[in-house]
């Protein structure tokens, strides 16, 4: 089993390549907004399959958070992330 990271042993480097991923997260968050908000607006009688925004959401928020604990680490014990659903097609038809 390898060593947990400790914010100390995280380099300048990696610690703003993954402060760019979390600042482009909140850019990606921003423009699910707006698919689900032009989703909502769609006709479900002839709109069968959407894009599942809520799932997205909720593995962006995963990422986020996965980040953070690397970043800044509550505890010594290495973790298991949880699995990324990945599923983003939701059939809304009859």
């Amino acid at each position: 089993m390898s060593a947990p990271a400790r914010a100390d042993d995280i380099d300048e480097i990696q610690r703003r390549d993954l402060a760019l991923i979390q600042t482009q997260i909140e850019q990606i968050k921003v423009v699910v907004d707006r698919i689900d908000a032009r989703q909502e607006k769609t006709n479900p009688e002839i709109t069968r399959i959407y894009f599942d925004t809520r799932m997205l959401r909720s593995d962006l928020t995963s990422i986020t958070s996965g980040i953070d604990a690397y970043l800044a680490p509550e505890r010594l014990l290495p973790r298991h992330p949880m699995p990324l659903d990945g599923d983003y097609l939701e059939d809304r038809g009859q």
